[in-house]
């Protein structure tokens, strides 16, 4: 037996310097990732076993993935455009600009099938169960117009309003108003092409009891919002999280 374990180290005095969160911080990846959140649709992990389908989960390699199960509840903070062409693996392009040319053409292959492009809304949101920032991705064309749902729990500000009246839109009864939880719940669809799941976007009682702070959201918000020029951002495809 090892002579440490015949010691009583049960008394010892504080064995780390710094908080619990500082080494949760510490133990992070490297880089400025945001995790996302998958619908798992017969895909690796599923197929694997490491989830089952129709839950959400977050990616945290090829191999593993943290299961969320079939409803999560978020607070959606900001949303975006996005467009994905996950065709070539080694460089994975993502574009935040619905203007472009990139973003078009990505929206044309994404109607061939098995041609692995997609588009619709990107959401930053705060999952209850985890308390952490994460992408949820409308990117599907059962999912796309299911985003219009969580459209109103996004935190709205008199700016928002004043940018809408500008534009010649109905801001009757707007009045600002902060984030609202709402709860994503996966939906098995079945036509003469196959069966598969998506998301339903639904109203949320839970409490959120692990609330980052001020600071942290708008730093988040920010991160989140902030796009390359061009539209377009090649990455690589470690299905680790994935880059802003």
């Amino acid at each position: 037996m090892n002579e440490l374990m015949k010691l009583d180290l049960t008394q010892l005095p504080s064995t780390q310097l710094g908080s619990d969160e500082t080494y949760k911080d510490l133990a992070k990846g490297g880089g400025n990732f945001l995790g996302y959140i998958k619908l798992c649709n017969n895909d690796d992990y599923v197929k694997t076993e490491k989830i089952r389908n129709g839950h959400f989960g977050i990616p945290t390699s090829k191999e593993e993935i943290v299961d969320l199960n079939k409803a999560i509840d978020v607070i959606p903070l900001a949303r975006r455009p996005k467009a994905m062409d996950t065709h070539d693996k080694s460089a994975i392009i993502i574009s935040y600009d619905e203007t472009t040319q990139v973003f078009k053409d990505i929206q044309e292959r994404s109607n061939i099938n098995n041609s692995r492009a997609s588009w619709g809304t990107s959401f930053l949101v705060l999952e209850r169960s985890t308390g952490r920032f994460l992408e949820f991705f409308f990117g599907t064309k059962s999912s796309r117009p299911e985003a219009a749902n969580l459209f109103p729990a996004l935190p709205l500000t008199q700016a928002d309003i004043d940018r809408r009246a500008k534009a010649g839109g109905d801001v009757d009864g707007l009045e600002p108003h902060g984030p609202m939880p709402m709860t994503l719940t996966s939906k098995l669809v079945t036509n003469k092409k196959g069966s598969w799941f998506t998301t339903v976007v639904t109203k949320c009682s839970a409490p959120f009891t692990k609330l980052p702070s001020t600071a942290a959201v708008v730093e988040e918000i920010t991160k989140f919002l902030t796009i390359k020029s061009d539209g377009a951002e090649p990455i690589q495809d470690t299905r680790k999280e994935r880059a802003r």
